[in-house]
């Protein structure tokens, strides 16, 4: 954990329950923090979140996130947009969205800092693995992922306009 932009860090905690690593984090709207998880229990293909609202010093309510199959890989999470008058605010997901295989490159959508993704889109059907997203100034999406069998690195803009974010 960093309080002063990254100058120092200091150990933050850990989850209630373990099988679980290649975390990403993203701000909720309350200032709390959700913690999206790679999980290895392989009775459950899905990705754990957990929260804390102490700035990561402990983490609770962790829990498997039944939308987000996974064939157990790195993914995503970034914060597309605060909430506003005019519009929800947008968690984004990506990863293989896949139980058996590290394919199926997908990206989702939550409207609900994280509690349900209810909107997909499949940005890659082939051979694809560790992905990530950035969030840019006009709006668009990057996401960069292996593809093809980890022989290339694909880099592909998506408009949130387009996706009706």
């Amino acid at each position: 954990l960093s309080e002063d932009g990254g100058a120092t860090w200091r150990l933050g905690g850990t989850t209630p329950d373990d099988e679980v690593n290649g975390g990403e984090v993203a701000e909720l709207e309350g200032g709390a923090l959700l913690l999206n998880m790679r999980n290895y229990d392989r009775a459950q293909r899905t990705r754990q979140q957990a929260v804390s609202r102490d700035g990561g010093v402990t983490w609770t309510e962790q829990r498997h996130v039944p939308e987000l199959v996974e064939p157990i890989c790195q993914a995503s999470l970034r914060r597309l947009r605060w909430r506003s008058a005019e519009a929800p605010g947008v968690l984004l997901f990506s990863n293989p969205g896949s139980r058996d295989g590290r394919v199926a490159l997908t990206l989702r959508a939550s409207f609900d800092d994280g509690a349900t993704w209810p909107r997909s889109w499949l940005l890659d059907p082939g051979p694809s693995a560790y992905s990530c997203l950035a969030a840019l100034a006009d709006g668009a999406i990057l996401c960069l992922y292996e593809a093809g069998g980890y022989r290339e690195i694909v880099c592909r803009r998506l408009e949130a306009r387009d996706l009706e974010l």
